[in-house]
């Protein structure tokens, strides 16, 4: 029993050495994993504050617009033009265009050249309604054709015509005293209206900016008339009214709106007075315009509005003509 005690102290602390042993390892190997685990936690952390700190600079791109409204994609040309631009012609280019307007043709005469003298004349020279008493129809499609020429910067060239013939019968109501023809009451007359207007002269563009434009014109104006009137079945004559004027003018054209795609919408004001040849005369017109680009600096328009004529000579007590046309127009046209 005595040595049987011995060795079982002997035993019991051998084995509370080792089991004192390995705890000292367990303690020293948890001690430095939670060292070694520090730098690696200090890692993490910044990882994730380099990444946090991403994520603020990606809320500064939250400025661009939504994906959901679409992005526009703006051309170098537009970041640098105006809001509102005219159509461009080129120096040395040319514009050319065609209109026809829905005219309401009126006026009066007065023309006597038969052998009795004022003392007949009395009685039937009048002046005379170029719709109601001599039969011209009211209303006629009427052609015109212009072209412009810029030769110099600011400076063109520019010319017009437009022809026009009426055609009329009527029944007399009362007497009429045209020339050598005297019509009495219930007499059929027959009544034809020649008439050629051409106009040639300068233009300059004293304001010329993308979006407005100013010039003033001095044309000169050749206006050939010739009106016959013959009663059906005896004799006629014919009033020839030949006119040499000068006008002078101006016209303004204001940019309203430019699309993305430079169509532009214009509006379009002209105005002329013509005098000489102890003749007074006008031609006034405004309009809308649409204009188109095309190609190689290339321009297509069309344009819809209203215009007025108006042309007087008094040659005596004797003779006298005055005309007025006016009416909506179309015109189409190209700049090249």
């Amino acid at each position: 029993m005595k040595l049987i005690k011995p060795h079982n102290v002997l035993v019991c602390l051998v084995f509370l050495l080792m089991i004192l042993k390995l705890d000292a390892s367990a303690w020293y190997f948890k001690e430095a994993a939670f060292v070694s685990n520090q730098p690696q936690t200090t890692a993490s952390q910044t990882s994730e504050t380099k990444e946090i700190s991403k994520v603020k600079e990606k809320k500064i791109v939250k400025c661009r617009p939504s994906q959901q409204q679409g992005y526009t994609v703006v051309s170098p040309a537009q970041l640098y033009s105006p809001n509102c631009m005219l159509p461009v012609a080129r120096t040395r280019g040319w514009e050319l265009d065609a209109q026809a307007m829905f005219a309401r043709s009126k006026g009066k005469v007065r023309f006597f050249s038969g052998p009795y003298g004022y003392a007949y004349t009395s009685t039937f020279l009048t002046d005379l309604d170029m719709n109601s008493d001599l039969g011209l129809p009211e209303h006629k499609w009427v052609g015109s054709f212009s072209a412009k020429y810029g030769f110099r910067p600011r400076w063109s060239l520019r010319y017009s015509i437009m022809p026009t013939t009426l055609e009329g019968m009527a029944a007399q109501n009362t007497n009429i005293n045209f020339g050598y023809t005297i019509a009495s009451f219930g007499a059929n007359t027959k009544v034809k209206w020649e008439r050629l207007y051409q106009r040639i002269g300068l233009g300059y563009d004293p304001i010329n900016t993308p979006s407005l434009r100013v010039s003033v014109f001095g044309d000169y104006v050749r206006l050939n008339e010739k009106l016959s009137v013959v009663q059906v079945g005896c004799c006629g004559s014919t009033f020839d009214n030949d006119l040499n004027m000068a006008m002078a003018g101006v016209e303004v054209q204001r940019c309203l709106k430019t699309t993305n795609l430079f169509n532009t919408l214009s509006l379009e004001c002209k105005a002329g007075i013509a005098f000489g040849d102890d003749a007074v005369g006008s031609d006034l017109a405004t309009a809308l315009r649409y204009s188109i680009p095309m190609n190689n600096g290339r321009w297509g328009f069309v344009k819809g509005g209203y215009r007025y004529l108006t042309y007087k000579k008094k040659y005596s007590d004797i003779k006298m003509m005055e005309t007025a046309m006016d009416g909506g127009f179309l015109e189409a046209g190209f700049i090249f």
